[in-house]
Order: C-alpha cells, then structure tokens, then sequence
C-alpha cells in the first residue's frame, strides 16, 4: 500500500513476490457505545457528560501474492505469521512505526481475482482489542506540579525561517543562526532529542491523534494527595494516603491500581511493593484518559498535589487513529 508498510509480528508482509495492496485498511472505522438517558417531557436525550467509549475495531489487509514463488512461499508465510498466538501488527507511516496487538478474525483466498501460479489474492481480518495504533516505544514525560502541563505540544507552523542562539555563554559568545528547534521526547538529558525544522513545523498527529488510556504517572516523595485531570474529558485518576518521604507514588490509570517504591522508574506494580491501590479513585468523568484537543491537538494534564512541589512524570506511549 503506497506510503504504509505493514509487518506481522515484525516480519515485512511486502516482499518480492508479496503486497499489501491499495483497498486495506489505512483508517479503521470505529462505533461508539452511548448511553442515553431521557427525561419526562423532554426532547431527545440528556448528554451523560462521559468521554465517548469506542467498540473494538477491525483492519483489513489485502495481499496478493503472485508468481510460483509468491504462491507457495510467500501465502505459506503469511498463513504462518496469522496463525501466531498474540500476534502484533505493526505499520510504517512516515516513518514512525506504529503497533497494535491483534487477533486474526478470518484469512480467505479471494477465488474471484486467483490466476494459478500467477496471481493469488488473499484477504485476512484482524480485530483490534486495543482499538488505537501505539507507540513502540514509551517515553516518560515531564509534568509540572500545581498546573496544568503540557504533556505532548501542539501542531505548529513557525513564520520565521530562523532564530539565533548563543555558541556559548550568553552575551559571551558567537552568535548562531539556526533552522531548527530541538525538543526532549523524555526527561531532559535522559532521553532521545527530536530535532523538527522550522519549515516543516510540529505537524498534526505528530506525537498522536488518539486518546492515552493507560498512563502510569509517578508522583513525588512525600506527597499525600493528588489529582490529575484532562481538560478535555474532565476524567482523571486521584490518590490520597500516607506521606512517605522515602518513596514514590505511582498511579497507573490502565489498571487501576497504584504502589510505593523507592525506586524512580518503576513503571509495573504493585506486587512486590507497598500496594496502596485502597487510595485509589477517580472523578464522575470515569478513570484518566488524556484526549488530545481538538484545536490545536496538543495533550494537557491538570495537576494538584498536596505535599510536595516537585514534578510528575508521566509513562506513555502515543497513539494514533
């Protein structure tokens, strides 16, 4: 398929005898579940205030194997790669690799275009548990306590074709013309840094265009309560409980639990730490899912912590549509 490479459990599905051809699935449709609640005497129905809630989705890939060698290795490999308990379809759009877990739904040879040794057509369906493409990799993204912060920055073209920098000190030094801006995916000097020319700007769905349902958020020692909203949705995860100055609090939003640990990357819980799951709630808007805003597309958090001033950290994967 032109400009999307697709790949099973990390093996290319394209190949010399083998396509993905134009017709699979590049935007997977989505249904919402909505519950409705009526009023005596009024019209239509009374919005329930939740984030909208997505039914599972389906991808159809088309792939065509032709030639004697396509027919009888490259659809014995793919039946193969269908066939693997858990497996995970991944495609390259632009680059950036985007992943998902699947299940094989159904895998049949299109009789209608199959020309023996020359051309077979196959069309294999995968359900989608996850509903959103994701993120490879996770990155563990700064937020500032008492505020609201940006947890993924918006689209965004600069006028400019350049700014300056100092070469050194401020004041102090040469000063340098520079094309590009440069950003931390992570925390600061603990993580790969992005450069993004200043001609091609921030684009929209660079850092996602899906809600994130499955943050892990470290919270600072000491802390003895904190909340952490979406502006968007008004869902969010809260936590109250003891104070432990020798310890972090980490809220994990996916599966509703949270622990204790001294350990300042400890992104899996709780068992084998300090469960304080018990602690645990979330506002009327349902547990904390951070939906990108529909203006800009940037991703905020809102943060209130008792306790402690320090940051936050959020552990998280983009996603996509």
């Amino acid at each position: 398929m032109a400009g999307v490479d697709f790949a099973l459990n990390g093996i290319p599905l394209d190949s010399t005898y083998c396509r993905v051809t134009q017709g699979s699935t590049l935007f997977a449709g989505v249904s919402v579940s909505r519950n409705k609640v009526s009023a005596p005497f009024r019209h239509g129905t009374v919005p329930d205030g939740m984030p909208p809630s997505f039914e599972e989705r389906s991808v159809t890939l088309k792939v065509s194997a032709f030639g004697h060698d396509g027919f009888h290795l490259d659809s014995a490999r793919l039946a193969r790669l269908c066939m693997a308990p858990m497996p995970v379809l991944s495609r390259t759009v632009n680059g950036v690799t985007q992943q998902a877990v699947v299940e094989l739904a159904s895998l049949e040879a299109d009789d209608g275009g199959t020309v023996l040794d020359r051309l077979i057509p196959f069309t294999a369906v995968f359900a989608m548990p996850g509903v959103w493409w994701r993120d490879t990799t996770t990155y563990d993204r700064p937020l500032a306590a008492n505020t609201t912060a940006i947890l993924w920055p918006a689209s965004k073209r600069w006028t400019q074709s350049y700014w300056t920098r100092w070469e050194g000190a401020a004041n102090n030094s040469a000063s340098l013309l520079a094309d590009f801006t440069t950003m931390w995916m992570g925390e600061a000097n603990n993580s790969p840094s992005l450069l993004i020319p200043l001609a091609d700007g921030i684009q929209d769905g660079m850092f996602g265009d899906a809600p994130l349902t499955d943050l892990v958020i470290r919270c600072p020692k000491g802390v003895t309560s904190v909340t952490v909203t979406d502006p968007v949705t008004g869902s969010g995860v809260i936590w109250t409980g003891k104070a432990d100055a020798t310890r972090y609090t980490y809220l994990d939003c996916g599966n509703a639990t949270a622990w204790q640990t001294d350990d300042d990357h400890q992104w899996t819980g709780p068992d084998g730490f300090v469960d304080v799951t018990g602690g645990l709630d979330y506002p009327a808007a349902g547990m904390l899912q951070c939906w990108p805003a529909p203006t800009d597309n940037s991703y905020k958090l809102t943060t209130k912590l008792t306790g402690s001033t320090d940051g936050l950290l959020a552990h998280c994967r983009r996603a996509w549509w």
